[in-house]
């Protein structure tokens, strides 16, 4: 089913309105979810390049920078998809997430379009992970990494925050009673918010929050099978006390690979990424 659902207005400082723009969504459904995915259309003659944009912590697909991401790349010609996707309430495992993605290319790549995995925050490390913990479709080419969050394998803060609700959920794994919901812990230091409950069975939980079965950012970006276009806002506390400059230098070698940074913090670069990134994906055309 296809609905219109929302038109996106956007503004710039003093500036009045300076353009609107009308997207339309459908549903998406695998075993055990079922989500929207907004569709922004590319503007005058499409390039042969989709890209599908994952939102961060909390506020899901929807999130203001998310959407003007999706339709700056589409003025460019540029076919942009936002799904919502299971971390924005821990309602389905990583794995489901995989294979939501895996149907969102099948259905929206057609005559040999290639797609490219984008992704914010949160989002980023399982653009990365999309090509490198799992196998995608053929035609998914490449990941960008904006401003990257929920590293836990790096963050001990993360770490820290969570390392009771992980050995409880292990232990009522252990007992027969992953599927049973509970209220768990997690962190996300953005905007001061820092510890925040979260309900959800012990068996998705893990799946985000355990270092010994969830995907290893620090090593997987050293195995990357596809390119890579790492983008940090230059007033990003968190990259910087993270090392993520250095963190990308770990990345295995591809001739298309590239790190930039760009104006604004943490979620405000996110306004800032679409003209690198509509200049970077014209290299898979």
């Amino acid at each position: 089913m296809r609905k219109i659902t929302f038109t996106l207005c956007i503004t710039a400082m003093s500036l009045a309105l300076v353009a609107c723009e009308t997207a339309t969504t459908f549903e998406l459904e695998v075993p055990g979810y079922r989500t929207e995915v907004g569709e922004h259309k590319a503007e005058g003659t499409p390039r042969n390049v989709i890209v599908i944009s994952l939102h961060g912590k909390e506020k899901g697909r929807t999130h203001d920078g998310n959407i003007e991401f999706a339709e700056q790349l589409a003025s460019a010609g540029f076919t942009s998809y936002t799904p919502q996707m299971p971390w924005y309430d821990y309602s389905a495992p990583v794995s489901t997430a995989y294979k939501l993605l895996d149907v969102l290319v099948k259905k929206v790549a057609k005559n040999e379009q290639k797609v490219v995995v984008a992704g914010h925050s949160q989002g980023a490390p399982y653009a990365l992970f999309y090509t490198t913990d799992h196998e995608p479709p053929s035609n998914v080419v490449a990941s960008i990494l904006l401003a990257p969050g929920h590293l836990i394998h790096r963050s001990r803060k993360i770490q820290e925050a969570t390392a009771s609700s992980v050995a409880r959920a292990k232990q009522l794994v252990a007992q027969g009673k992953g599927e049973e919901d509970q209220i768990f812990t997690d962190f996300n230091k953005g905007g001061g918010k820092g510890y925040k409950t979260i309900t959800t069975t012990p068996a998705i939980y893990l799946t985000y929050f355990d270092l010994d079965t969830s995907p290893n950012f620090l090593e997987l970006i050293t195995q990357a099978r596809k390119p890579i276009f790492w983008i940090d806002g230059e007033e990003d506390g968190l990259a910087r006390r993270m090392g993520y400059a250095g963190i990308y230098e770990t990345a295995r070698e591809h001739p298309q690979n590239k790190y930039a940074t760009v104006r604004g913090g943490h979620v405000s670069m996110w306004r800032h990424a679409a003209g690198p990134v509509i200049e970077w994906l014209q290299k898979f055309e």
